[in-house]
């Protein structure tokens, strides 16, 4: 035991498959350069240290950690268009018995403590026996996220809407393209409503006067069924600034879950405190993980299980060059400001053997990306930018304006340069009556060259160095399917759409834009990760965006919050079923 306190986890886990020995070899050579570091993670105008430790790797380690044998796809070699970098925690090599300052014993582990995390926390600890650590890297658990998408519940029925649970996971898998297994999306299914219930019980017991309410989304155009399945939050406790802000009320949810949880009994919560790597035993079973501190590494015995709630690796650009399509991270802004997803779930479960999501992952990709950001409700502009059309660095229309965000979002990156110069071309005339305002607004985007405004569609094409003949005859085309009614290039509905024309011309910089990766460790009904011959690993869970099995190659927006659903709804049952002692 000692031995393997030594090392983190078996000689049987660690060197279970042929591809881990690979990353034995690197490690003796010292390639991956292991080091402490630290990062920061930004959150509603605030800057936060964060002090623990974590791992420093070379590029390869991505491609080597899959603990079977991998082949290369040749893809071009773009650098990613995210460069937010946030602390690796995840480690891969042999820590000594001698770096092992203590060990501590509890019943759950659960490594993160944003919004799964949380959850995950509070189910395993609701029984007031069960002994809960949970330990989060960075300095606060964050998250930004607006409604969750469920099948049933009580809000649903208060709100006259009922989802046919039979037609929901049928619509979920479509969007994959049915390249999920089946467990995943039947427990989103089963078990959303009864989470949604739990999760409102919860705000009741928390200080944050969070309700939940069923929220009835618009349709879409383009063959996109819409299924009605989101829960929405609301508080007194909010700004208008925080409501209008898309995502922003996330972090208020997190932080309330995250002190009811600290105020239990059976609870321990740490921040600055991150998970390096699993145990596991050699008769399968994952025992614990080895931690880091201010104090340096512990071990932690869980006895009944450890659940890898740490997210997506969105804040790791070495990741998402290596795991995702050249297309989707070359020239993408990034929406979220939280710098702890960088993997580290993943990771250490594919080193004791887990399954990952087939590559290339998923990603939660928008359109309304700035060169550096994303174009949000709160900032004034959002109605210009989305009353505009589509044009690329060409000076043509692209793509039909009424798609969902994550169309949009592809068509972009499939121009030249993955997007790098497309536009959202508006003029006077989709000013409306908030004009004033919203060139009030617009005035910080002009002064960084983002945004141009002029007087003729000539001037216009050359503060957008495109062709202006290109540029004018696509307007004048536009034009006339605002006059007959019909998009006879892209079938948008044009009901609501008018002329661009007018006094004034307005280009605004419209890249594509990530929020998170959504492709993890596979599960199946008890959140159970499972190896590569689809067997569970004992005492090991995933859940949120460290899971996987639940979306495929891209992620489904015309369909409204899967990904919090699945956050809730898996960190749920992953807390009950590890707290239960479930295999």
């Amino acid at each position: 035991m000692a031995e393997q306190a030594a090392s983190g986890m078996s000689r049987r886990g660690f060197m279970r498959a042929a591809g881990v020995s690979l990353l034995g070899a690197a490690a003796a050579t010292g390639a991956f350069g292991l080091t402490g570091c630290a990062g920061e993670a930004k959150a509603a105008g605030v800057t936060v240290e964060n002090k623990g430790g974590c791992g420093d790797f070379s590029e390869s380690i991505y491609t080597d950690v899959f603990p079977v044998k991998t082949r290369n796809v040749p893809v071009l070699d773009v650098e990613s268009g995210i460069v937010r970098q946030g602390p690796v925690a995840f480690e891969m090599r042999d820590i000594p018995a001698s770096e092992i300052t203590r060990t501590e014993e509890t019943d759950v582990l659960v490594c993160g403590c944003g919004l799964t995390g949380s959850v995950a926390a509070l189910a395993a600890s609701d029984d007031g026996k069960t002994k809960v650590l949970c330990i989060e890297k960075m300095t606060k658990g964050r998250g930004m996220f607006e409604g969750m998408g469920v099948v049933g519940g009580k809000k649903m029925e208060e709100g006259d809407n009922i989802v046919d649970k039979a037609e929901m996971m049928d619509r979920m898998r479509h969007a994959a393209y049915y390249r999920v297994p089946i467990d995943p999306i039947k427990l989103w299914a089963d078990r959303s409503g009864e989470a949604a219930d739990w999760l409102q019980d919860k705000f009741d017991e928390g200080e944050g006067q969070i309700d939940t309410y069923f929220k009835k989304g618009n349709p879409s155009a383009h063959n996109f069924e819409v299924p009605q399945t989101e829960i929405a939050f609301k508080s007194p406790q909010w700004s208008e600034q925080t409501v209008k802000n898309a995502g922003g009320a996330g972090i208020y949810i997190v932080a309330d879950l995250a002190n009811t949880f600290s105020k239990r009994s059976n609870a321990d919560l740490r921040y600055s405190t991150s998970a390096v790597q699993l145990i596991r035993e050699d008769d399968g079973r994952v025992t614990g993980a080895i931690c880091k501190d201010a104090d340096g590494y512990f071990r932690v015995n869980a006895s009944k299980g450890v659940i890898l709630a740490t997210g997506g690796f969105d804040s790791n650009p070495a990741m998402l060059k290596a795991w995702c399509r050249a297309e989707d991270i070359a020239a993408c802004a990034s929406w979220c400001p939280n710098e702890g997803t960088t993997g580290d779930g993943q990771l250490m479960g594919l080193a004791v053997g887990g399954q990952m999501d087939p590559l290339p992952a998923a990603i939660m990709n928008f359109d309304f990306g700035s060169p550096d950001s994303f174009y949000s409700s709160n900032l004034g502009i959002t109605a210009l930018v989305s009353a505009g059309i589509m044009i690329n660095e060409q000076g043509r229309r692209f793509a039909s304006e009424g798609l969902p965000f994550q169309a949009r979002s592809n068509a972009i990156t499939a121009q030249r340069h993955y997007g790098t110069d497309t536009w959202r071309v508006a003029s006077t005339t989709q000013l409306g009556a908030n004009a004033a305002t919203i060139l009030e607004k617009l005035e910080p985007f002009k002064e960084k060259g983002w945004a141009f405004e002029a007087s003729s569609l000539d001037e216009l094409a050359g503060y957008m160095n495109v062709p202006a003949d290109t540029l004018k005859a696509e307007v004048a085309r536009f034009n006339t399917f605002v006059d007959n009614k019909k998009d006879e290039d892209f079938n948008r509905p044009m009901e609501k759409a008018t002329k661009i024309e007018g006094e004034k011309y307005y280009a605004i910089k419209h890249q594509s834009s990530i929020l998170a990766t959504v492709s993890g460790l596979v599960v199946d009904y008890n959140c159970n990760v499972l190896d590569y011959d689809n067997e569970p690993i004992e005492g090991l869970f995933a859940a949120g965006g460290a899971s996987g099995g639940f979306f495929s190659g891209n992620y489904p927006r015309h369909i409204f919050g899967p990904s919090v659903g699945r956050c809730v709804t898996f960190g749920y049952v992953a807390g009950q079923t590890a707290a239960q002692g479930v295999k």
